[in-house]
């Protein structure tokens, strides 16, 4: 019976320390929605470097809000706001008014 309870426990223990590991992996699926995006809105390689760029930014800043102890939750919450508007601004402003509709059309698309 102590031997099920350890083994239970190292199992916890064990599982947890997994979970909490950071991975530097991209998931299939995000690589080949990353690709596919880029295909059906013509990106050209200055584009996407500035929209890869301008998300790397944004996931440094977006790290910074969360780990800053001294925001409240509904101050962190204003800021991820500001940040992911900010971002959203960087993005369009990289985008022609034609990748600017597709894009808008492939959003609503996939919210319905």
């Amino acid at each position: 019976m102590k031997f099920t309870y350890l083994l239970v426990v190292l199992l916890c223990v064990l599982s947890t320390a997994q979970a909490q590991q950071k991975r530097d992996t991209v998931h299939p699926a995000t690589a080949n929605k990353k690709v596919k995006m880029k295909n059906e809105l013509g990106l050209d390689k200055k584009q996407a470097a500035e929209i890869k760029a301008s998300k790397k930014e944004y996931k440094e800043e977006k790290a910074k809000v969360e780990a800053d102890t001294k925001l409240s939750a509904t101050e962190k919450k204003a800021k991820m706001k500001e940040l992911k508007k900010e971002k959203k601004a960087r993005v369009d402003s990289t985008l022609t008014p034609e990748q600017k509709e597709k894009l808008k059309a492939l959003k609503k698309k996939k919210s319905s």
